[in-house]
């Protein structure tokens, strides 16, 4: 006699095995009624009875199998299971309607994303270069753009422009710009490695800074240090505070610095250059050693797009250049590179969403695209197109909701992109990185 083997699907106890009881079938029957297949009689119907899919199902099945010619019920196949076998065959069940008093469970809202830009802004004599930094946006809602010798701030609420400073060597020219945190200062670096600090309520020039030996393409703000990267491959930190004072020096780049951001923590700084090579310092340790705490080698060209996620304070996300072509995203807390998407052209600039897990891309070299794209798998949401040249800039508005697209075309465009921040609901704090459903219009 046969024994079936145990299959690793049965269950370890009593199994799913039915095993027939053959003292209580009559094979006869059984025999005659799958070979002839003789309807019986069917039994009469009750008046004003709808019946339901599953009970049409059980009087086919009676009426075929379990019944003689008299309407009696007989065995024709009697099996018994095990106890310990709990699992149903409840096919029927599935093809029952929700019903309409079943609560539905909530859906998220559509968030629509525009695809075309909300504001267009003239931009002439912007340079083309991929170590500049010529435009930020500051907390005071005020966006400071360098356009060929001169510094303007440029006032979204109010629509007006104004001249901040003008130069008036051509080959001094404003190089880096970087808003301090209160949005009430703003630091211009220059091609002939000055760095002026400005007043931009009272329009006034507080202090200078000369410490390079090229030019200032990278400035950024923690708190009242000042960072600046150079093309002398040099980091430096000044304290404003005290004119300006050295308080740190940092060497690890071969090339002129890209690239120059802080984390959203404040507690490291990451730097890029055209040395190929993006390095991470930390804050603590400036001061006592000029030693990286990481360095990543990945990319194949220059590294001018860095940008620390807002949830995340030690996730880096960097992109290469022209013959690089790559987003990755970095721990910062291990040195391992956690996902990387190959885009297919230059990646010049990086900034993530506030509000949710996205993060905003600009490229060049080709269709000249802005890409939304998912995180943390980097896939592609929506492209924003509209620009005739390589995106060279972002910057964000202090609520997070809008981005500033500066390019080669000698435009500034304005992406109502990410949103603004969901309100609080009333039943708790529910995460404002929740994902929800998109759509693209």
């Amino acid at each position: 006699m046969y024994t079936p083997t145990r299959s690793k699907y049965n269950s370890p106890v009593g199994g799913d095995r039915f095993i027939p009881t053959r003292s209580l079938m009559d094979m006869d029957f059984a025999r005659s009624a799958f070979s002839n297949w003789m309807p019986a009689k069917k039994p009469k119907e009750e008046e004003h009875f709808n019946p339901t899919p599953k009970d049409e199902y059980r009087r086919k099945i009676e009426e075929h199998f379990n019944v003689d010619s008299e309407g009696k019920p007989r065995r024709m196949l009697v099996f018994r299971t095990s106890s310990a076998c709990k699992r149903k065959l409840s096919f029927i069940d599935e093809l029952q309607v929700e019903s309409p008093t079943t609560p539905r469970k909530p859906v998220n809202p559509v968030r629509h994303v525009t695809t075309h830009s909300d504001l267009i802004l003239d931009a002439p004599n912007l340079r083309d270069s991929d170590c500049l930094k010529l435009m930020d946006w500051g907390r005071e809602n005020i966006l400071a753009i360098a356009l060929g010798l001169s510094v303007y701030l440029y006032s979204i609420d109010s629509r007006k422009t104004e001249l901040l400073l003008e130069s008036d060597n051509y080959d001094d020219y404003p190089s880096s710009l970087a808003w301090s945190h209160d949005g009430r200062t703003l630091a211009v670096g220059f091609s002939t490695s000055r760095i002026e600090v400005w007043d931009a309520v009272r329009v006034q020039l507080v202090g200078v800074v000369e410490a390079h030996g090229g030019r200032v393409g990278s400035l950024c703000w923690n708190g009242h240090i000042l960072s600046s990267g150079g093309s002398d491959g040099l980091i430096i930190n000044h304290d404003v505070r005290s004119n300006g004072r050295m308080v740190s020096r940092l060497r690890a780049h071969s090339g002129e610095l890209c690239g120059l951001r802080w984390s959203e923590d404040n507690v490291r700084l990451a730097s890029g250059a055209n040395d190929c090579l993006v390095n991470v310092w930390d804050q603590r340790c400036m001061q006592q050693c000029s030693k990286y705490l990481y360095q990543f080698r990945d990319h194949t060209a220059p590294v001018r797009a860095l940008a620390w996620c807002p949830f995340k304070s030690h996730t880096l996300a960097t992109g290469g250049g022209p013959s690089d072509g790559s987003i990755k995203i970095w721990n910062t807390s291990n040195g391992n590179c956690v996902t990387t998407a190959d885009t297919g052209s230059q990646v010049c600039a990086l900034e993530w969403n506030k509000h949710k897990k996205e993060i905003l891309s600009a490229h060049g070299s080709g269709e000249n695209l802005i890409t939304l794209r998912s995180y943390p798998s980097l896939r592609k949401i929506v492209d924003l197109r509209g620009h005739k040249a390589r995106v060279l800039h972002f910057s964000q508005s202090p609520d997070g909701s809008t981005v500033a697209s500066a390019s080669a075309d000698e435009t500034i465009r304005f992406w109502k992109v990410f949103g603004l921040p969901p309100c609080p609901s009333k039943g708790g704090d529910e995460s404002i990185f929740s994902l929800k459903r998109m759509h693209i219009r």
